[in-house]
């Protein structure tokens, strides 16, 4: 009996090791999100500026949507790369952030440091990034003119991956 007891508890160790190790040296920034190719969640939400954005008045319009934060040292890694490619392509595709788990005020002051002009909106109780799936930040959606997420970057977008993605969703 002590002998089963073993090798029935052997078996099961063994499958709990093997299904934690598949996941094991795969990049979480690259696993396809369930909601590239699918409408993205609709939000109205307010801006700092205090005017209020529904993305779905954007339909018709490319957006890129980021979830940043202050805090976050990665997000100050993306933030040249954005900030270039807002300054190229702002009028043709729609730029929104949406700081995540932060603060106005530390969201203001690092604006204030490092610069941007897109419009930054207030998710307070973080909704948006709930229905947008957010477990972290920097994370950046691109949206086509017809409301359909075509790409999800998990971690610092590149300026690299910013021309291919907002080529794609601009057409």
């Amino acid at each position: 009996m002590k002998r089963l007891i073993g090798v029935v508890f052997l078996v099961i160790a063994a499958g709990v090791v093997a299904l934690l190790a598949s996941g094991f040296g795969r990049n979480p920034a690259t696993v396809r999100d369930p909601l590239v190719g699918h409408p993205a969640p609709d939000f109205t939400l307010a801006a700092y500026d205090g005017t209020t954005v529904s993305l779905r008045a954007l339909q018709g319009r490319p957006v890129v949507v980021n979830f940043w934060a202050s805090w976050c040292a990665d997000c100050k890694v993306e933030h040249r790369a954005l900030l270039q490619a807002w300054r190229a392509d702002r009028s043709h595709v729609v730029f929104l952030g949406i700081p995540y788990q932060d603060s106005r005020s530390g969201a203001a002051a690092f604006l204030r440091r490092y610069g941007g002009g897109w419009t930054q909106l207030r998710d307070p109780s973080q909704d948006t990034a709930i229905n947008f799936g957010v477990w972290g930040v920097p994370e950046t959606y691109f949206i086509d003119r017809h409301g359909v997420i075509r790409a999800k970057v998990t971690g610092p977008v590149t300026a690299a991956t910013l021309q291919t993605d907002l080529r794609e969703i601009a057409g």
